[in-house]
């Protein structure tokens, strides 16, 4: 029997960009699969060893609804597929998160969010497991106290018990109000895959396998695991050893219904980036980036602003070919960018062509 991968993160999901990086290696711009938003600066937590923090928080708040749409009409007729909201902030302060994510998938796009889930409620839980694809929850602790180091704020018991509401709203909208148990069926929408972040650091290393327990006890989809990285939370020598066990013992929590994935090793550049053109970002004052991972180098990132010229504009311009040609692969061995992994696969597999993708 063939093994399905069902985890929805991963390198291998590189190659779908087949056509997108033969575009590339042609010296060509092609469309992004994804456009990234960071909708909010403000955020309603404190998390220890966030960048964002400190980079934002003497920038505008948020980015202007009509800028939104004038972007999202754009790339959706460029033919962008997916719309990643995150932040910056959390998103679920921007004031008019909902009409956004209504007017995106007007447009015909999927969208998926990040979130610290904190600020839900019904009205907004039932609209978002409608109309996301994924919703990814931060659950960075197995318990109350360590939740509250973590993110500076005491709202673990919310958390949870805001989980449960999405689970259970999501089980009456597909069921068509009144289906139970966990989702089995296929990912379409008013079925959003609900997913939990644990970013892993010397302060919560210890309790991922009891937030993974508890992620499924929730019925949420999967957990996923990484290392909080450049932070003086990075786990480091024999406490990472230690993180290493928890991790394998969590991964045995997985069954058909629930995944627990990750990895906390760091990942290895093998070169210039050739594939940011296929995730870019922008933020809530309307810059553009080539990726989502430009908060140590802005200024060298930076390909434009949103509300000074259109996306097109930007896109295809000679600044962001600057910009993309002159990346520097010391500069991406700071965090762990999920497109190190995929530059493996694409340049053995696309690249290289070692699996002759022209036959089936």
């Amino acid at each position: 029997m063939i093994s399905i991968d069902r985890t929805p993160i991963g390198a291998m999901k590189i190659l779908s960009c087949y056509r997108e990086v033969q575009q590339i290696l042609a010296g060509k711009m092609p469309v992004p699969r994804t456009m990234e938003f960071f909708l909010s600066n403000d955020c309603n937590h404190a998390c220890a060893g966030c960048h964002s923090r400190y980079l934002h928080r003497e920038e505008q708040r948020f980015l202007d609804f009509e800028t939104v749409k004038e972007v999202v009409s754009d790339i959706a007729e460029l033919g962008v597929e997916g719309v990643e909201i995150s932040g910056g902030g959390e998103p679920l302060l921007y004031p008019k998160i909902i009409p956004a994510i209504a007017f995106m998938r007007g447009r015909g796009l999927k969208v998926g969010m990040f979130s610290n889930g904190t600020l839900l409620d019904a009205e907004t839980s039932e609209f978002l497991v409608q109309n996301l694809l994924f919703l990814r929850i931060a659950f960075d602790a197995g318990s109350r106290e360590t939740y509250r180091k973590i993110h500076g704020r005491d709202d673990f018991q919310k958390l949870q018990e805001n989980l449960e509401m999405l689970v259970s709203l999501r089980s009456k909208v597909s069921a068509g109000g009144g289906g139970k148990g966990r989702r089995k069926g296929k990912a379409k929408y008013g079925m959003a895959t609900l997913g939990a972040k644990y970013l892993v650091s010397n302060r919560n290393w210890s309790e991922l396998k009891a937030a993974a327990e508890m992620a499924r006890e929730a019925g949420l989809d999967y957990l996923q695991y990484k290392v909080l990285r450049a932070s003086r939370f990075t786990p480091e020598g024999e406490t990472l050893e230690k993180a290493r066990e928890v991790a394998d013992e969590a991964r045995e929590l997985s069954d058909e219904s629930f995944q627990v994935f990750g990895s906390l090793e760091k990942t290895k550049v093998i070169g210039r980036c050739f594939l940011n053109p296929l995730h870019p970002v922008i933020d809530a004052t309307g810059n553009m980036y080539l990726c989502a991972f430009f908060h140590h180098r802005k200024k060298t990132h930076r390909i434009g602003n949103v509300n000074e010229k259109s996306f097109p504009e930007i896109w295809y311009g000679k600044r962001h070919m600057e910009a993309f040609k002159s990346t520097k692969p010391k500069e991406c061995a700071v965090f762990d960018c999920p497109f190190h992994e995929a530059a493996v696969l694409a340049r053995s597999w696309i690249v290289e062509n070692q699996k002759h993708l022209e036959f089936i």
